[in-house]
C-alpha cells in the first residue's frame, strides 16, 4: 500500500493504516521510525512472497474492472501482466527514490510473472469462474476521527475490492497470498483489521443504500475458504471508532520508545539505527 504524506489538512503524524497499528504493537521503534520519521521505504525489504501478494491484489482490481468479462482462461494473464507493467512503469518513473515497489524490484522477473499468473488462473477455476461481482472501483479511503481537543485523527486505506456476496450482503475484501497457509490463517488479524476497513468503506457502502456488510479475508491458494470473515451494522460503528481512538491516543501519548530487538526487523537492524534515535529524541521521544 502506497505511503500518503498526510492527506488533506491532517498531518500525516495523525493519520493512520492497519500497518501501523500493527507496527506499534510489535515494536515501536519501527513505527516511530515508519510513521513519524516517515522512512517505511527506506529500511522496506521486499520479498516474493510479498511481491506475488501485491501483484495478485492488482489483478482482482484489473478483473473487476473489467466487470470480470473473460471468455477465455488464458486472458486472464493479461490481467496480472497489466499490474506487472505497472509496478515496473512506476519504478522507472521513480528512478532510485523509495517507494512502495522499489523493494519489489529484485523480484518483478519473468519467473515470477508466471507465477502469479498461474495462481491467479488457478484461484478462478478453482471457484469455477464464480469469482464475487463488484460494486464498484476501490478508492483511497479515509474515516475522520474526532479527538477529544477537537483535532482531527484519520484512519486510512485500501480494500482490495467491494464484491456482492450470493446472499447479497456487500463485502469488504482483503485478498491474501501466504506461502504457508495454516501459519497465515493462525496469524490473521481478525480483531483490528475487520473493524478498520468497514469503517472505511461505510461511505462509499451507505451511499449505495446498504446497511449491513461484511469484511471477508481471500486466500489466493485457497479459493473456498469461507471461514475468515466478520458482520457489522453499518449503523452501529461507535465502538470500533472509539476502539481506534483509544489507540491512537495512546500512541501520540506515548514518549518512550521500545525496541523488539528481533533479527529481521528492519528498523531494529537498520545501519541508520543511531541516526533514526536521535531524530525522534529531536521530536521528544526517549529510549528506554
Amino acid at each position: 500500500m502506497p505511503y500518503v504524506a498526510g492527506i488533506g489538512k491532517v498531518p500525516e503524524k495523525y493519520c493512520f493504516s492497519i500497518t501501523d497499528f500493527h507496527d506499534f504493537d510489535f515494536c515501536q521503534f519501527r513505527f516511530y521510525v515508519n510513521h513519524h520519521l516517515r522512512k517505511k521505504y527506506e529500511i522496506a525489504e521486499g520479498s516474493l512472497n510479498m511481491t506475488l501478494g501485491s501483484l495478485l491484489d492488482q489483478a482482482i482490481k484489473n478483473y473487476h474492472l473489467i466487470s470480470g468479462k473473460v471468455e477465455k482462461l488464458d486472458e486472464l494473464t493479461y490481467l496480472v501482466k497489466a499490474a506487472y507493467k505497472s509496478f515496473v512503469e512506476d519504478l522507472s518513473k521513480k528512478g532510485d527514490k523509495p517507494s512502495f515497489y522499489s523493494s519489489m524490484k529484485p523480484f518483478l522477473t519473468e519467473e515470477t510473472l508466471k507465477q502469479a499468473e498461474q495462481i491467479f488462473m488457478d484461484y478462478y477455476k478453482g471457484l469455477e469462474g464464480k469469482v464475487n461481482k463488484s460494486l464498484g472501483q476501490v478508492e483511497f479511503c479515509k474515516s475522520p476521527i474526532k479527538s477529544e481537543d477537537g483535532s482531527c485523527y484519520l484512519l486510512w486505506g485500501w480494500p482490495d475490492a467491494y464484491e456482492l456476496a450470493p446472499d447479497g450482503m456487500p463485502e469488504v475484501v482483503d485478498y491474501k497470498f501466504r506461502e504457508n497457509i495454516e501459519r497465515g490463517k493462525d496469524e490473521m488479524d481478525m480483531d483490528l483489521m475487520p473493524k478498520l476497513y468497514i469503517l472505511l468503506a461505510s461511505d462509499f457502502l451507505r451511499t449505495r443504500g446498504y446497511k449491513k456488510a461484511r469484511f471477508r479475508v481471500r486466500f489466493w491458494q485457497v479459493p473456498k475458504e469461507e471461514g475468515f470473515y466478520e458482520e457489522f451494522d453499518l449503523g452501529v460503528m461507535d465502538g470500533a471508532t472509539f476502539l481506534f481512538k483509544q489507540k491512537i491516543d495512546r500512541i501520540l501519548n506515548n514518549k518512550e520508545i521500545r525496541f523488539c530487538e528481533k533479527p529481521f526487523c528492519k528498523a531494529c537492524k537498520s545501519d541508520k539505527r543511531s541516526d533514526f534515535l536521535k531524530q525522534l529524541q529531536e521530536l521528544g521521544l526517549n529510549a528506554i
